[in-house]
Parts: C-alpha cells; sequence; structure tokens
C-alpha cells in the first residue's frame, strides 16, 4: 500500500505571495499613513480606477527567472512589480520610496499564510503616467524568495 504522501492530490494549499506582500504594505505604518489601505494586488478596482488620481500602491506579478530552477526547495522567488500612484509624479515617487523602505526590510516574515524570506530590489525605479488612467506613477520592480505551501 502507498504511504499517503503517494496518493491524491496535494492538501496544502499555495501561498499567495502577492497577497502576503499586499499585506506587508497594509501592516506598514508609514505606508498606511500615506494611502490608508489602499493597497491592491493584481489590478486597480474600478471604482478607485475611475475616481481619479489617489495616492494608492498597486502589486502585480511579472516575468523573471526563479533563482530556485533546478533544486528540490519548498521555496520560490517571484518577480513582482510595485506601481506607486499619486497626484504628482514626485508625490508617486516618494510613496514608491517608502514601499520599498517597508519592503525592503522584511526578512523570515510571516504574511497573510506565506513565509517570506527576504525582499529585494530587481533594478532601479521609473517615473510616468499610467496609459490606463493618466494618472502619475512611480514604478519598481523586486524580486522575493518565498515557501511555496502556505503556512
Amino acid at each position: 500500500m502507498a504511504p499517503d504522501i503517494l496518493r491524491g492530490p496535494c492538501r496544502m494549499a499555495e501561498a499567495d505571495i502577492i497577497g502576503a506582500i499586499v499585506a506587508v504594505l497594509k501592516a506598514d505604518a508609514d505606508v498606511v499613513a500615506e494611502v490608508g489601505q489602499n493597497v491592491f494586488g493584481g489590478e486597480l478596482p474600478k471604482d478607485v480606477a475611475s475616481t481619479g488620481p489617489i495616492r494608492c500602491v498597486l502589486v502585480q506579478p511579472s516575468g523573471g527567472v526563479s533563482l530556485a530552477a533546478g533544486t528540490f526547495s519548498e521555496t520560490d522567488t517571484q518577480r513582482f512589480d510595485l506601481h506607486a500612484y499619486g497626484q504628482t509624479l514626485i508625490e508617486a515617487n516618494g510613496l514608491r520610496s517608502l514601499c520599498r523602505r517597508a519592503l525592503t526590510g522584511v526578512r523570515r516574515q510571516l504574511a497573510a499564510g506565506c513565509l517570506i524570506h527576504w525582499i529585494e530590489p530587481a533594478g532601479g525605479f521609473a517615473t510616468g503616467r499610467d496609459p490606463d488612467t493618466a494618472w502619475p506613477f512611480a514604478f519598481q520592480s523586486f524580486q522575493v524568495l518565498h515557501a511555496l505551501k502556505e503556512v
């Protein structure tokens, strides 16, 4: 008879790394002081996107090579993009910088059921206007090492 581990689908949930990053930002007092709970994962909600430029943060997964490829580690890396919006480019970039400090301070932290080992910038930043909303934004990519399974 096969051991339980070999029977049926995995019963452990996959970690929601984007949700965990959103939770990290929503738990940071400095970020909350600037945007309240206006930190979103995936896309801006329609009711927010239609209101006009407001200070808010959007976290989206992006491509990139896994640093854990070819290993048997129960971890993986995910690249993600942070878009910080504001009423001006200067305001948006200040918010991006604030978020960067909150994210790069993470070391072996549990957030929204996901164990995050570290978060580091994956390059410099850029500013511009969102092509869909015309809102001023600042953008930066990050890499995160996290546990694959929910804790």
